[in-house]
């Protein structure tokens, strides 16, 4: 199914893409007294996956650096200021879905990690933002309210060690608030 990606016609292709688009994701962690970490996630008023919980982020704009691309998609989707700490992977995520009505997508993600002084994220255009702890993602995962590959690039570049490049095949559901999306691979590449 993904090796013939590159053989589909432009207009079969998801915003008709001749190349991965490179996307920006972000980890926000803020550390509480009590709870551990505590990590913001948005709930996608949007499809694909509109109604589940992801990572803040979004499309990386011609000319921008990556701290710029990451700010900037924080502060649209958040209303936060934050400040780039660091790049902490890349996935090149091959998305493809269940209906024939979603086209499949190719994007390059780049993971970074961000600092918020003050935390005070609020809900802009883009869904709901609320903070989780990590037992709480986990609870997120297991009733399958989070979009697969964004739960595992917390586990990789946010829980562990970070590693410099994974490969992600998505395959993603026909129902509109995404809950039959599976992650068929999530693999370092060395």
């Amino acid at each position: 199914m993904f090796d013939t990606l590159s053989q589909l016609p432009l207009h079969q292709r998801r915003h008709e893409q001749r190349h991965p688009l490179p996307g920006v994701i972000t980890i926000i962690r803020r550390p509480t007294v009590d709870m551990g970490d505590r990590y913001l996630l948005i709930k996608r008023n949007a499809d694909p996956y509109a109604g589940m919980w992801a990572m803040i982020g979004g499309k990386w704009e011609f000319g921008e650096t990556l701290a710029a691309a990451i700010t900037r998609e924080v502060r649209e989707e958040t209303g936060l200021n934050t400040t780039f700490i660091a790049l902490r992977g890349i996935v090149n995520e091959r998305m493809v879905f269940a209906s024939a009505a979603d086209k499949p997508g190719h994007y390059i993600l780049f993971v970074c990690e961000v600092f918020a002084p003050d935390g005070l994220a609020q809900e802009q255009f883009e869904g709901k933002v609320a903070w989780f702890t990590l037992e709480q993602i986990e609870g997120l995962n297991a009733a399958r309210q989070i979009i697969p590959s964004d739960y595992a690039m917390l586990q990789q570049f946010a829980w562990a060690s970070p590693q410099p490049y994974v490969e992600a095949e998505m395959v993603c559901a026909a129902a509109a608030d995404g809950q039959d999306a599976r992650l068929l691979r999530f693999q370092i590449v060395e």
